[in-house]
């Protein structure tokens, strides 16, 4: 959200987050931030464990960063995420 708002504000991509946000808050105020919020209080419902549950190290973090910028979901996003923004998403998982 925050590459999306601050290199392209005027992508339509940003309605459809606030939709999203409507129907799994059932809020029809609810914006994109409601939305983040309710998954990661799912996440913590659900007791998704971190990545670092799974061997992932900060040194593994580049790497990591390297394929996912080659993997097909990648294609999907609406913004292309930097190295530094695709670690920081990775550091916030460990």
């Amino acid at each position: 959200m925050q590459a999306l708002q601050s290199r392209i504000p005027t992508s339509p991509a940003l309605a459809r987050y606030d939709q999203v946000a409507h129907i799994l808050t059932g809020i029809a105020t609810a914006r994109a931030p409601d939305g983040i919020a309710w998954v990661q209080d799912l996440c913590v419902a659900l007791k998704v464990p971190p990545l670092a549950e799974f061997g992932l190290k900060e040194a593994d973090l580049p790497a990591v960063v390297e394929k996912s910028k080659k993997a097909s979901s990648q294609k999907g996003n609406p913004v292309t995420l930097t190295d530094m923004e695709l670690t920081e998403i990775l550091r916030k998982a460990l």
